[in-house]
This record gives C-alpha cells, sequence and structure tokens, in this order.
C-alpha cells in the first residue's frame, strides 16, 4: 500500500520521463520511510483519513436530517457506547505489550499456524484465556450501566421514546465488540497489526456508507447502533475466517506460565487506573452539557469534538502502530532504536496533528462566512470557530501526553500514573464545572493547561529513563 500510495502522489505532478518519476517515487517512499510510515502505519493512518472526508459527509448528513435536539441525542448514544475504552480497564494495551514480547522471534506460517517457542505458545493461551473472562464481566457492565445512564438522561429531557430503543440495541452490540477485543489485541501484539489494519480499513469505510445510508433513508439515531453492527462483521470476519488457525491453535494450547496477578496485574491496574481517571476527565462533558443545557448545545461541543478527536486519533494511531515494533526492539536489547523510531513517529504525528486541526478551523471560518442558507446550516451546528481553535490547539498536548506514556510503557513498567492521576483528577474537576455553567471555551483552556503541564513531566521523565539505561547498557 505504501509503495501505491507513492506513486499515486507522483502521478499527480507535471509530466516526468519514467527515470525521473521512479526518482521520485524513490524519494517519496524514503520520505514515509525516514518519518516510520511503513505499511501497518499506512493502512492505519488511511481509516484515520478517511474519517475526515466522510466525517464531513456524515457532518452535511446530520444537519441535513436531524433537528438540533437530534443531534444531541445522537451524540449522547455515541459517547454511552464509547464507554468501552473505560470498562477495559487497560488490559488492553498490556495485552498488547505482553503479547509481544512473548511474539520476539516468532510467525505465523503460511498456513496461518503460530511458529514459536512452546512456552511462548502456552503464555499466550494463558493470556486469551484471561482477556476473554475479563472483558465478557466488562462487556456485562458496559451494558447494564450505560444503558441505565442513558435511559435517565434522555427521560430527564424528555426525549426516552425517541432515543431508549436505539440506545438499548447500541449499546448490546458495543458490549459484544467489547468482548471482542482482546483477541484484536493479541493478534496486534503478534506482529500482524497490518492486517488488522486493514480490516480496520474496512471497518471505517463500509460503517461510513452504512451511517449514511441509515440517516439518509430516514432511520435517524439507529444509524450509531448500524455502525457498530458494520463492525463487529468484520472483526468476526478478522477472528473466524482469516485468524481462525491461529485461535483454534491458542484454544488447543494449555496455558501454563503464565501468571496474570504477578505479570499483567501490577502493570494493568496502573493503566487501568488511569485509563479510568483520564476518561472520567472527558466523559461527563457532553452528559453534563445534554442536562444542564440541553440537547442543543451538547450537539454542537459532539459535533465538534467528534472531528477533534478523529484528527488527534489520525495522529495517535501514527504512533500507536509502531508499539508493537517499540517493545521488539526493547526485548532485543536495542532500546537506541527503538527510542530513535518513537521520535521520529512522535515529530511526525504532532506536525501532521497542527496542519490537520488549523485546516478544519479555517474551513469553518469560511462557512461561517459564506451568505449560503447551507453553509450557515452547518457551521450552526459547530462550535464557533474561535472555540474550534481553542480545542485544536488544546488537542496537540494530549497527543504528546499519549506518545510519551505509550513508549514508556513499552519498557513494561508504568510510573506514568504519578503524572495522569493528578493531571486527570483536575481536568475532571474544571471541566465538570465549566460544563455545568456551559462555559465551553473553559473546557478547552483547562485541557490546553492541564496537558501542556502533564507533557513537559513526562518528557522530562522518558529522558531520564533513557539516560539510566543507556549508562546501564555501558556499564555492561
Amino acid at each position: 500500500m505504501l509503495n501505491d500510495a507513492a506513486t499515486v502522489v507522483c502521478a499527480f505532478c507535471s509530466p516526468f520521463s519514467g527515470h525521473q518519476l521512479s526518482s521520485s517515487v524513490t524519494r517519496l517512499k524514503q520520505l514515509f520511510r525516514s518519518l516510520g510510515v511503513d505499511r501497518a502505519v499506512s493502512y492505519a493512518m488511511a481509516s484515520r483519513l478517511w474519517q475526515i472526508p466522510a466525517g464531513m459527509v456524515t457532518t452535511l448528513l446530520i444537519a441535513l436530517f436531524f433537528d438540533p435536539a437530534e443531534q444531541g441525542v445522537y451524540y449522547l448514544i455515541v459517547t454511552l457506547t464509547g464507554l468501552q475504552a473505560l470498562a477495559d480497564a487497560g488490559l488492553i494495551n498490556t495485552l498488547l505489550h505482553a503479547a509481544s514480547h512473548e511474539a520476539a522471534g516468532s510467525r505465523l506460517d503460511q498456513h496461518g499456524f503460530f511458529r514459536a517457542r512452546s512456552r511462548a505458545r502456552a503464555r499466550l493461551a494463558g493470556m486469551l484465556r484471561f482477556g476473554v473472562y475479563w472483558f465478557l464481566a466488562a462487556s456485562v457492565l458496559l451494558v447494564v450501566l450505560g444503558g441505565i445512564a442513558g435511559l435517565v438522561l434522555f427521560a430527564r429531557q424528555g426525549v426516552i421514546e425517541l432515543a431508549a430503543a436505539p440506545l438499548l440495541v447500541a449499546m448490546l452490540l458495543a458490549g459484544i465488540g467489547l468482548l471482542l477485543s482482546p483477541l484484536v489485541a493479541i493478534l496486534e501484539g503478534c506482529n500482524q497489526v497490518h492486517t488488522v489494519n486493514r480490516f480496520r480499513l474496512g471497518q471505517v469505510i463500509s460503517g461510513s456508507f452504512v451511517v449514511w445510508a441509515c440517516l439518509a433513508s430516514g432511520f435517524g439515531l439507529w444509524a450509531a447502533a448500524a455502525a457498530i453492527a458494520t463492525q463487529l462483521a468484520w472483526e468476526l470476519g478478522l477472528i473466524l475466517i482469516r485468524y481462525r488457525k491461529f485461535f483454534a491453535q491458542l484454544i488447543r494450547t494449555r496455558p501454563q506460565h503464565f501468571d496474570w496477578r504477578h505479570e499483567i496485574w501490577p502493570l494493568q491496574w496502573r493503566i487501568g487506573f488511569q485509563s479510568v481517571v483520564r476518561y472520567l476527565a472527558f466523559l461527563p462533558i457532553l452528559p453534563v452539557l445534554f442536562d444542564s443545557q440541553g440537547p442543543e448545545v451538547a450537539g454542537r461541543y459532539g459535533m465538534t469534538w467528534q472531528v477533534i478527536s478523529n484528527l488527534l486519533m489520525v495522529a495517535y494511531v501514527y504512533v500507536r502502530t509502531r508499539s508493537p515494533e517499540f517493545g521488539r526492539l526493547i526485548a532485543e536489547n536495542r532500546r537506541p532504536e527503538s527510542n530513535a523510531a518513537f521520535l521520529r513517529a512522535t515529530v511526525g504525528s504532532t506536525g501532521l496533528l497542527l496542519i490537520m486541526s488549523l485546516g478544519f478551523c479555517a474551513a469553518l471560518a469560511l462557512l461561517n462566512q459564506l451568505n449560503l442558507p447551507l453553509a450557515q446550516q452547518i457551521s450552526g451546528r459547530f462550535l464557533s470557530p474561535l472555540t474550534c481553535l481553542c480545542f485544536a490547539l488544546a488537542v496537540l498536548p494530549i497527543h504528546t501526553t499519549q506518545c510519551f506514556a505509550l513508549h514508556i510503557r513499552s519498557q513494561r513498567f508504568d510510573p506514568i500514573w504519578r503524572v495522569n492521576l493528578p493531571a486527570c483528577g483536575s481536568l475532571a474537576v474544571l471541566t465538570f464545572f465549566a460544563a455545568r455553567a456551559g462555559a465551553v471555551v473553559w473546557i478547552a483552556a483547562a485541557m490546553g493547561l492541564v496537558f501542556s503541564l502533564s507533557t513537559i513531566a513526562l518528557a522530562a521523565m522518558w529522558n531520564w529513563y533513557r539516560v539510566y539505561f543507556d549508562s546501564a547498557e555501558q556499564s555492561e
């Protein structure tokens, strides 16, 4: 895919000779490699980049087929189904890192079987079983608690008859998706990131068309459930068809040499507790706005944050896709290479996020100036351009915080809680009161301030560990 992308880009340039075109393609490939873009990253980036034009189409359809109150209801359903991130309690990333260490020196053969030491295979089998049990319980909690919370909020705004059924179906499907997530995480840890990301590309593209069809056909709020159902279909295809032999092999393998209490839990509880606190810093914003300011204000915030958070995820996936590589290089005692790959990916992804965020703000400001009914209708569904700019700047330190945390955790320890817990606790308090008062600009200001301080602290921590391990290796 990376080679094809480079060729397509060069094809749009002015006419070249065959030699010049080949040279241009080669230089473009070298540029991509220098920024840490490989096939897996290109699929992941394509998935997130697709969401930018697809999000524009979705935004247009929501503006055309939803009234402002329905827009707020829709984004509240989307927010509640996003409780998946809260329910995993940090286990997804922990499983991914642990599996990447076991997969060092292993491979999947041409028949789909996992070729590795018997000890590594037995440990992976233990991780798989534990992950399924954990997420079965988490899925039940997600469906029950998310459903109850949504019904209460809808009842307070008098829209429960409109929203109850779409909410409950969406929560049930989200619970099934959560149950499948540890299997996908183990695949990523076993160096199958490029295949997983290719399937995710299919997920987001087909999911977009399903959402558009639902909105245009008058199914309205059912679009959220339809999108999750499409995602489930792709994940079931990945697990039951593409990697059926891999998972059948792990299921038949007797789990041994895996001690969750001593190997996973010490890292998981730190990541999980931080994930819960971090999610609670963001989760209450839209529901509190919905409850205190009404569905219309919540809808404008929801649509704005949906676009901004998609851009943030585009940049983060640029780095996260390299996480198994970071862990593998560390396991092979090649820390300087891991550090260099991480820095390249972080610098490139941060620059990309800045360009995309400013582009979104400029496009919104242009729509706001056009004296056209459709342009005014679309721009009126977002927050003001100045407020959007505040959020665009606020997500930059959020991204760098995520990057430093990811690489530090790749080393299978987690001192990050010392920074994240007070930061996210402070942010939760600040954003709650700002949302309660309807001061949306202050929500962005709180995010920017808290995560800027967190970035400084985590950068200093990362550098301290880099110097420490370099000195330890030199002394050996």
